[in-house]
């Protein structure tokens, strides 16, 4: 562990060293990912109305589940700058062919196409961080990755509305469907192609396997190892598995905001679009106001697990709070809880998992996150709203409400079964292996000093 004094501010991150570079390619890819998915999902509705919005979201999630765990064990057996440069490279000549996606069929199979692409970089680029920052910095890191992730959605929107709001491309080639998204689908292609470049000024990020594979030397686990190592080892160590399953069944209780949460505002809450816009941008405060906190001040918690679990906690109480409101303000001001708690959390529990996994595993770690991930999204949108409709037809009253009490309900369990499963920690805290040595030196020392002073003292 490196000291404080060779900590780097946010700043010095983002401007200077491969960091720099890694975290301006997530900036652009991340902005041509927003434009992707809103531009994808307006196109969808105005194809199949609702039915098609939820295709392109189901088209988005599908992926990660067939291909997750074989991606895990490609991070970890080949160069991971090469595998986010073909993510990137990829998407930038896949994108554009969206300007003639003209029903739904075409539409999902080139959404499907395209999220198989961003899986194979997603992976790679969450296990490069700690390769490229010193272990003092991997909190600030990772809250600038997140941030680069999510602080770029108001700026993906924008984008997309702006370019949807310029004059149409006048080519008798592009179906009527997507001529209003056509400059969103050929701007993003740029997107991804300048991130790939930036990709390509980094480094060779080769794992000790990547490299034996590379020069043919020693012995090479199989892909099938590959795949059962990496398997074991999350099943083994349950400081990274309680990390995994906590975050897995949080999203499942909060994707629920995005299931139900419009017709809350709305119906409950007896409020329009306005109303939501202004729930959702509390959200995104939130989020933003914890991942800034834990830059500044989260290098001063060494137990991350910890913090994760009682991020946990305040994320629930949150949601469970908003539930259980009546205005839009008492809403928005529990879900800006709801934020601060997500976005914290989701910083320290990443760095939790750079600083137990060992590099060679990362690749395989992170796939299964971020599979898992997208398992409690997929999960609880198909749950969400047939649950809210079989409650409304059993007559219970404000059942969107019933709803996030239940997601809020269960996110507090995942983080209640995380502090307990974390104890121990709380009645006697871990001590770093530099105070350990010093009192077993200390004890060694005592002991030295009482044996000389029997042996000159002598039996009475």
């Amino acid at each position: 562990m490196t000291s404080a004094a060779e900590s780097r501010s946010a700043f010095s991150l983002v401007t200077s060293g491969p960091f720099s570079r890694l975290w301006w390619a997530s900036v652009v890819s991340s902005t041509g990912d927003w434009i992707t998915i809103f531009a994808t999902i307006g196109l969808g509705n105005d194809i199949a109305g609702g039915q098609g919005v939820l295709v392109v979201v189901v088209s988005r999630i599908l992926p990660g589940l067939v291909i997750g765990g074989a991606v895990g064990v490609l991070t970890d057996r080949v160069d991971r700058r090469r595998l986010i440069m073909l993510a990137d490279f990829g998407r930038a000549a896949l994108v554009p062919t969206l300007v003639f996606a003209g029903n739904l069929p075409v539409l999902v199979v080139i959404t499907i196409a395209s999220e198989f692409l961003s899986i194979l970089g997603q992976s790679p680029r969450a296990a490069v961080v700690p390769r490229l920052v010193r272990d003092s910095n991997i909190v600030n890191a990772n809250s600038l990755i997140l941030g680069a992730t999510y602080g770029t959605i108001p700026l993906g929107a924008a984008f997309n509305w702006f370019l949807a709001s310029l004059p149409r491309l006048p080519l008798e080639f592009i179906p009527p469907e997507t001529e209003p998204f056509a400059l969103a689908f050929v701007t993003d292609s740029f997107t991804f192609l300048l991130s790939g470049l930036l990709i390509a000024s980094l480094p060779a990020l080769r794992t000790k396997t990547a490299q034996a594979l590379r020069d043919q030397d020693g012995d090479v686990p199989s892909t099938r190892e590959d795949l059962v190592e990496g398997g074991k080892f999350l099943w083994r160590t349950r400081t990274v598995r309680r990390v995994i399953a906590s975050t897995t069944a949080s999203l499942f209780g909060g994707a629920v905001i995005v299931a139900v949460g419009p017709k809350f505002v709305e119906e409950t809450l007896s409020a329009g679009t306005t109303g939501f816009f202004a729930v959702v941008t509390a959200l995104g405060l939130g989020a933003g106001l914890g991942i800034g906190l834990v830059s500044l001040y989260g290098t001063r918690f060494t137990r991350r697990d910890v913090f994760f679990a009682f991020a946990t906690l305040v994320t629930g109480s949150g949601l469970v709070a908003a539930s259980l409101t009546s205005t839009v303000f008492g809403a928005s001001s529990w879900i800006f809880v709801f934020g601060l708690g997500a976005g914290s959390g989701y910083v320290m529990g990443l760095t939790h998992l750079h600083e137990e996994v060992e590099d060679s595993l990362r690749g395989r770690v992170f796939a299964a996150l971020f599979a898992l991930m997208r398992i409690g999204i997929f999960v609880s949108m198909l749950v969400a709203v047939p649950l809210e409709g079989a409650l409304t037809k059993a007559g219970v009253r404000e059942a969107t409400r019933v709803v996030l009490l239940a997601g809020g309900g269960v996110i507090l369990v995942a983080g209640s079964t995380t502090v307990w499963s974390l104890r121990y920690l709380l009645r006697r805290p871990k001590l770093d292996q530099e105070t350990r040595d010093l009192l077993a030196e200390t004890t060694r020392a005592l002991r030295r000093s009482r044996r000389r002073d029997d042996e000159e003292t002598g039996p009475e």
